[in-house]
């Protein structure tokens, strides 16, 4: 049987049979250097291919030309689609449509000047109108972007060889008119191979032939009265309105519009019950000669805040003159001329003395004003301060600390006095220790079992507080622990004032309650602390130390050396603490404890606790050799 004859039927058909033709579909979609494009039959693609805005009459004189150029993937421009090849370039041309005006005998009709927008890639246009300022005429996007049709027809829509300089195109009933392009648009016509013609201008507009015959013609006849003076007093004296004679305030105001001399003033008035020295400062706008005067606001002046103390307006010189019989008020004004530095103005009553001016005022009046810079030096109105009683406090009462006494007095509320919080921060867990007892003097009795107790006193940077610790002793019969609570409210014994981080050194007396403890030692942070801040500590402070010493033993010198030799029985050359402490007071040299302990620092280099003796003189300028 023939193949040609069994049908494409289940059970007709050959296994394996490969005859006739291929009814698959075949693939319409393909990637060509990189671009998705339509992969249609020959006929239609080549047809695609060509861009639609050209038609085909157009591409033989260019064609060889066209050919040659190629995209960036060497693929020519006409084998690639129109919406790749033309991606981003539009088309720009310039045209106006007129408009009708109905009842007005300004102008009949008026030019819409607008802006033609062609796309390349898909044909579409926009049109828009660039807005004018203060037209009064709603503009902007005339036509949104999309495909004109021609004449309401659905197959034949608008190209670009449809927009052409000199011809009129009708969009929707619309005829625009257009007149020129761009230059890109020039460009790609004649790239295309055709002919730009030459731009047209815009026709005139009624409204402009109109606005020119308003225009006064300048001419070579007399002045203007509000111009000259002359002129002004011949046409007053022939019976013109005085209204019309003025001068003319526009060109004064376009010519010195935002110019405004500055002055700084004062008035004194303690001439009177209750008066006062208060400042201003005097505003003149050139623009129209008035005046502005503001008040300057003194922190603590007593006064309320009122800043605008004349409003602006013209100010007259006197009293206003008001004439009821005419009607007319005669009065003379403050002009530019009537101010500078040193002169006094009337205002309404009140004398202000101007006294300096700002850069810009003193700039007006040298280049324009005739006058010189001398004329602006400025005034010294200052005044010596008046001696204002110190406000005394009271004498402390003896409840919380002296700041909670000085609130009562500074405020009528009292508050709580504010902490140094920078010293609270700066000084966190900074805590001078020193070992403690109690000092038995001149009025001090202690008994046999106080004789012994040793405590820990520590003075907290952050907040200037002491606390005391008793540690406990085996076999003493004094339960040990804490003494005295941390606190702020231990005062200097007959003042009250509190102790300071200065006033805790070795060999220092504290009255605490009425118990005073001498401080016999401290520790190596406190130590190390105090020598570092010698401008707070003086008495550790090695250089002032060795200067007072060796002013001290000027003229002492055999004192000093049968001092040391008396205290060196052993013939060894180096001293302790207590020894250098006992020679120096045999040779009549007074000397404070700390001092001591900061000279032992000093020599004491291996912390031995002990002095060289011949480095020791070395340093105070005594020679060893002679002992």
């Amino acid at each position: 049987m023939p193949t040609t004859d069994v049908p494409k039927l289940p059970g007709y058909q050959i296994s394996g049979f490969s005859g006739g033709k291929p009814h698959g579909r075949t693939q319409t979609l393909k990637y060509v250097n990189g671009y998705a494009i339509a992969d249609l039959p020959k006929s239609a693609a080549m047809d695609a291919m060509v861009p639609p805005e050209m038609p085909e009459s157009a591409e033989e004189p260019v064609a060889a030309e066209q050919a040659a150029k190629t995209t960036e993937g060497g693929i020519p421009m006409s084998k690639l689609p129109a919406w790749v090849a033309f991606d981003r370039k539009v088309c720009r041309f310039y045209a106006y449509f007129k408009e009708g005006v109905d009842e007005s005998y300004q102008e009949n009709y008026r030019i819409r000047k607008c802006i033609i927008y062609y796309y390349l890639e898909d044909d579409s246009i926009h049109v828009a109108e660039p807005k004018q300022e203060n037209s009064g005429i709603p503009q902007g996007v005339f036509i949104k972007r999309h495909i004109i049709p021609k004449d309401g027809s659905t197959k034949e829509v608008f190209n670009i060889m449809d927009l052409k300089i000199g011809e009129d195109v009708n969009f929707y009933g619309r005829v625009f008119h257009i007149v020129d392009c761009d230059p890109f648009t020039k460009a790609f016509l004649a790239d295309k191979g055709y002919t730009v013609p030459d731009a047209m201008p815009y026709p005139a507009e009624p409204i402009e032939k109109y606005r020119d015959s308003l225009r006064k013609v300048k001419s070579g006849g007399p002045p203007k009265p509000r111009d000259d003076d002359l002129t002004r007093y011949v046409e007053a004296k022939l019976g013109r309105a005085s209204n019309i004679l003025l001068q003319d305030k526009l060109k004064q105001f376009i010519e010195n519009d935002g110019k405004v001399l500055r002055f700084f003033c004062v008035w004194d008035d303690r001439n009177k019950l209750y008066g006062d020295r208060r400042p201003y400062v005097l505003h003149y706008f050139l623009s129209d000669d008035t005046v502005e005067i503001l008040e300057v606001n003194e922190p603590n002046s007593g006064c309320d805040p009122f800043p605008l103390m004349l409003k602006r307006s013209k100010l007259p010189k006197g009293e206003l003159q008001f004439d009821m019989s005419l009607g007319k008020r005669s009065d003379d004004y403050y002009n530019i001329q009537d101010l500078g530095i040193g002169k006094v103005i009337n205002i309404y009553g009140r004398p202000f003395l101007l006294h300096d001016c700002d850069e810009f005022t003193k700039k007006w009046y040298t280049t324009k004003g005739g006058r010189d810079e001398m004329d602006f030096a400025p005034l010294d109105i200052s005044e010596e301060p008046e001696n204002v009683p110190e406000t005394s406090l009271p004498e402390y009462n003896g409840f919380g600390s002296l700041e909670d006494t000085q609130q009562n007095c500074v405020s009528l509320i009292p508050k709580p006095p504010k902490k140094d919080f920078h010293k609270l921060m700066y000084n966190e867990k900074k805590v001078l220790r020193f070992v403690a007892k109690f000092y038995e003097g001149e009025g001090q009795r202690l008994s046999y079992s106080d004789i012994d107790r040793i405590f820990i006193l520590s003075y907290f940077l952050s907040d200037d507080t002491i606390a005391i610790f008793e540690p406990p002793a085996r076999n003493s019969g004094i339960i040990g622990g804490k003494f005295l609570e941390r606190n702020s409210g231990l005062k200097k014994p007959g003042t009250v004032e509190p102790y300071m981080e200065s006033d805790v050194y070795v060999g220092a007396l504290l009255n605490v309650h009425n118990r005073i403890f001498e401080l016999v030692e401290a520790d190596e942070y406190t130590l190390q602390y105090m020598e570092e801040n010698k401008h707070i500590f003086l008495f550790s402070d090695i250089t002032k130390i060795l200067e007072a010493l060796t002013d001290s033993i000027r003229g002492k010198d055999k004192d000093i050396r049968s001092a040391f030799i008396d205290i060196d029985k052993n013939g060894t050359g180096y001293i302790s603490l207590e020894e250098l402490e006992a020679a120096l007071k045999a040779s009549g040299i007074s000397h404070n404890k700390q001092e001591l302990v900061t000279l032992m620092r000093k020599f004491d280099i291996d912390r031995t606790q002990k002095v060289s003796v011949q480095e020791f003189f070395e340093t105070i300028g005594l020679d060893f050799s002679q002992q």
